[in-house]
């Protein structure tokens, strides 16, 4: 075989196998019912089957690092120092939690803020099992619904993060205008020696 017969055979499994570890993330993000815990929050009852967006949203960099790496456009520059984000009252932010701050070292942190600075065009996915499908329009939706980044994965592969945007119709009213927004869960997956993931924290945030 050429070399470039095994070059391409190498690109191909190398892509098959990611796309395998997206969609297991997927798999295991919406198929376990505690991850949607927070929707039970309020007196509010989460619904059997979770409607999800069928686009993917971009990733918000900051909750990885909240230091300027290199890379950041103007904009971003401008908007993080004029809102003075920091881990220390930032709700969305991962590494206050020890076993976090043990298991993602700095230069990886770092390392996601970059690779996820460029706005990610948003995706479609489709996905669909007993307890959960993508939707076409959420507009009308009545009650709960999320909407998700692709997963991202640490250099070396042993850590997959995916963070979900939760809703619910007409959730917040503001000077006569209703929003959805209800809240937020991020999840962080971990490798095991024997090659499958297990989740390995989850954070849920409330809007209040």
């Amino acid at each position: 075989m050429t070399t470039f017969k095994l070059t391409l055979l190498f690109f191909v499994v190398n892509i098959a196998s990611a796309l395998g570890q997206v969609d297991e993330i997927y798999r295991l993000t919406f198929s376990d019912p505690t991850n949607f815990s927070i929707m039970n929050s309020l007196s509010y009852k989460k619904p059997k089957t979770i409607l999800i967006a069928n686009t993917t949203n971009g990733w918000d960099y900051t909750i990885f690092w909240n230091e300027f790496v290199g890379g950041e456009t103007q904009d971003q520059i401008d908007t993080e120092t004029k809102t003075s984000r920091h881990e220390s009252y930032d709700p969305a932010y991962l590494f206050r939690d020890p076993q976090i701050l043990q298991a993602i070292s700095i230069a990886e942190r770092k390392s996601l803020r970059k690779r996820t600075l460029k706005p990610a065009m948003a995706k479609k996915i489709a996905l669909k099992e007993s307890s959960y499908r993508t939707v076409s329009s959420t507009k009308k939706i009545k009650g709960f619904y999320v909407s998700t980044t692709e997963p991202i994965f640490t250099s070396d592969g042993r850590y997959a993060f995916i963070d979900l945007s939760v809703f619910l119709t007409g959730y917040i009213e503001i000077d006569g205008r209703t929003f959805d927004d209800f809240g937020s869960v991020t999840i962080v997956f971990q490798k095991l020696p024997n090659g499958k993931w297990r989740k390995f924290k989850k954070y849920d945030y409330l809007i209040l």
